[in-house]
């Protein structure tokens, strides 16, 4: 109660009033359209006092039901019910959109409240203030900006809808809370050739300079080897690869979640290690190898530099280790090859 009589102290002090008569004619009444959709009896109770304390008249905007958002087209009703300006509140299960038409200056403002970042942003109270401000700010903009030949394109309904459009983005610090990150996880994977699952440390990096598009570099440090028997003895393969990474980065549709398509390429080291029987000689080799895979990627934001990663792969390595024994083929590895990570993500 206290803040929304701050707000209205405020709103008196800077709110547009219509001029008051000459003579006994009563101060001209001033119609703001109000909307809630789907229908909330306690949003639009509490919006009609936040608009009452600023000497403004709420009028209910009678809609289909099947229109769930007017959003730009609020402008076309301000004529029917002689409004000067309309408010609607479109909400869903994820986000709520403020759609705020004001006719003194022509324009649509749009802001969204995710729900997923902050739930309190459903309180009707919140939103019924947060509606009242954006209205208010439509009109100081009036206030602070004198006509003139720059202003013709408000009056442009391709400049407006150009304008929407843009508020119905979420800002880019949002999205990415910088242009780079660091990220470690584990990993567990393998491939068919007789060797079983292979576990890795994966350390990256990545660099995001556009909104959709990130370059990722990436080194998969082996932990536990894979060990196979042969007739002689065993062999144990560890691989170590380093990897360079375009990616696409997807729009998630929430803020708190982040998919990601890219297509990896590098070299590889692969190390085997052989242990012979009783009265025989192991030997060990290092082969190089060339490397790709397919990524895809998904992260969670736990806060905005601070992401949970869930991420797949599949590739290829080339040429493949072979193992024989015997003159016969005991073990291979690398065509293809998958793997798995959870992991975290920081944003520097």
């Amino acid at each position: 109660m206290l803040f929304a009589g701050a707000l209205s102290l405020i709103g008196a002090t800077v709110w547009p009033r219509p001029a008051a008569a000459d003579g006994p004619e009563a101060e001209a009444e001033e119609r703001v359209l109000v909307r809630v959709a789907p229908t909330n009896e306690q949003v639009t109770a509490r919006l009609r006092a936040e608009l009452s304390l600023l000497g403004l008249t709420p009028v209910r905007l009678e809609a289909s039901a099947n229109t769930p958002t007017l959003g730009p087209d609020l402008l076309d009703r301000l004529a029917d019910y002689n409004a000067s300006a309309a408010i609607e509140i479109a909400m869903t299960a994820e986000r709520i959109d403020l759609w705020v038409a004001d006719g003194n200056t022509g324009k649509t403002l749009n802001r969204r409240l995710d729900l997923a970042l902050d739930p309190e942003q459903g309180d009707p109270r919140t939103l019924a203030i947060a509606a009242v401000e954006l209205l208010r700010a439509s009109r100081l903009e009036l206030t602070y900006t004198s006509p003139g030949p720059s202003d013709e394109r408000d009056a442009d309904p391709a400049g407006d809808a150009e304008q929407i459009r843009e508020s119905e983005r979420p800002p880019r610090g949002v999205e990415l809370p910088s242009f780079g990150a660091i990220s470690i996880a584990p990993m567990v994977g393998g491939s068919p050739g007789g060797f079983g699952a292979t576990t890795h440390i994966e350390l990256a990096g990545r660099w995001a300079p556009r909104d959709r598009f990130a370059l990722r570099a990436s080194v998969w440090i082996p932990t536990l080897g894979n060990d196979i028997g042969t007739a002689d003895g065993n062999v144990r393969l560890l691989v170590g690869m380093a990897f360079i990474e375009p990616q696409l980065l997807l729009p998630g549709g929430v803020r708190w979640f982040h998919p990601e398509l890219g297509l990896g390429v590098g070299g590889a080291i692969v190390g085997l290690v052989g242990s012979a029987n009783d009265g025989l000689r192991g030997e060990s080799k290092v082969l190089p190898g060339f490397t790709s895979y397919a990524h895809a990627g998904f992260g969670f934001a736990v806060s905005p530099r601070l992401w949970i990663r869930l991420d797949g792969f599949l590739g290829v390595l080339l040429p493949q280790p072979n193992v024989q024994s015997l003159g016969e083929t005991v073990g291979t590895w690398g065509a293809p090859f998958g793997a798995g990570a959870i992991g975290l993500e920081v944003w520097l």
